[in-house]
């Protein structure tokens, strides 16, 4: 059966280039280069990511039958940079993303890129991408550099992602250097392993499933009711405290219960971790209706791909549901995209 995929992402490599120009790394931060060090030993990751990369992309996703994918832009984004060179990058990411998918209209869709650091020119550029390019929605990567989006000032985003139909995908990157160095650092491991603990291993992760909350917690969803939300790895941590947090996290302020919120705004991809148990729990709390398919390429190139689902013993139903039927819901697609 053809799926789908969601979490799909590519580089370019002018943007890379110039992305090293701009940012230094912070000393007290994660230590990047060793993280994607860490990152090739455990995956053999290489720079797949790179757009020009279309005969591996075309090879993986036949072999896995994945008829379609969403792609955004990977390690690196622009996205998090300030001013006027954000809004620039941005803007370039998604024009060269655009030139790519219509090349390959059939088999690829797109997801913006924005400068969520200029909210006025970040939700601008998000109804461009959707309105002139024909994205279908836009990936974050992180969070701005003074906390979280639910503050006053960021909600033109959602206020856009919401008039226009379009969902925001909550995607990792790695933490800030304070958190780094106060809960994943240590003097009784290497570099290595803290790298790995604060990013892909666990710490970013985390990351994401509280940057969910802060947008419930901060009322998003009161203020934007027919707001769609994704977010990856089997739900960042969230469907596990769902009931534990309608029962001892102070909400009074809010419309519903925390849960409702999570099961009503929030889609769940697995990000390429293709695992059981996590699977039947997020099955449990969201329902199938609320799953989408995702491999994370070309981060995680997971070998059973194409069988998994199959695997689970779903009928066939629900593995056309997760496979493309909730991503053509979601992504208004036609039945031209299976």
């Amino acid at each position: 059966m053809k799926s789908i995929t969601l979490e799909e992402h590519f580089i370019l490599p002018e943007v890379k280039d110039e992305m090293a120009k701009l940012v230094q790394p912070d000393p007290e931060g994660v230590p990047l280069k060793t993280m994607l060090e860490a990152l090739e030993s455990k995956t053999g990751f290489t720079d797949d990511d790179e757009i020009q990369n279309h005969e591996q992309r075309i090879k993986f996703m036949e072999e896995h039958n994945v008829a379609v994918q969403i792609l955004s832009y990977g390690n690196g984004a622009p996205s998090n940079l300030t001013g006027e060179k954000a809004i620039e990058l941005c803007r370039y990411a998604n024009d060269k993303l655009y030139d790519y998918i219509e090349m390959y209209p059939e088999r690829f869709l797109g997801f913006a890129c924005i400068p969520i650091n200029e909210p006025q020119a970040a939700a601008e550029e998000l109804e461009r991408a959707v309105t002139q390019l024909g994205f279908k929605g836009v990936l974050i990567p992180g969070r701005p550099h003074d906390g979280f989006l639910e503050q006053e000032k960021y909600d033109v985003i959602f206020a856009k992602a919401e008039a226009l139909g379009v969902p925001i995908y909550l995607h990792p990157a790695p933490v800030n250097a304070d958190v780094y160095q106060a809960y994943y650092k240590s003097d009784a491991y290497t570099d290595a392993t803290a790298a790995s603990f604060a990013s892909f291993g666990y710490g970013w992760h985390v990351d994401v499933g509280i940057h969910a909350i802060h947008l419930v917690l901060g009322g998003v969803f009161d203020k934007h009711p027919n707001l769609q939300m994704i977010i990856g790895h089997w739900g960042e941590f969230i469907p596990f405290f769902l009931e534990r947090m309608d029962e001892a996290l102070l909400s009074d302020h809010l419309l519903h219960p925390i849960s409702e919120y999570f099961k009503n705004h929030f889609y769940i991809t697995p990000s390429g971790m293709l695992t059981q148990p996590q699977f039947e729990m997020v099955k449990n709390a969201f329902g199938i209706d609320r799953i989408l398919y995702a491999a994370d390429y070309p981060y995680i190139k997971p070998e059973g791909l194409g069988t998994f689902l199959e695997e689970l013993g779903l009928s066939e139903e629900d593995q056309a549901k997760i496979n493309y039927k909730n991503a053509q819901h979601l992504l208004k697609l036609s039945d031209n995209y299976q």
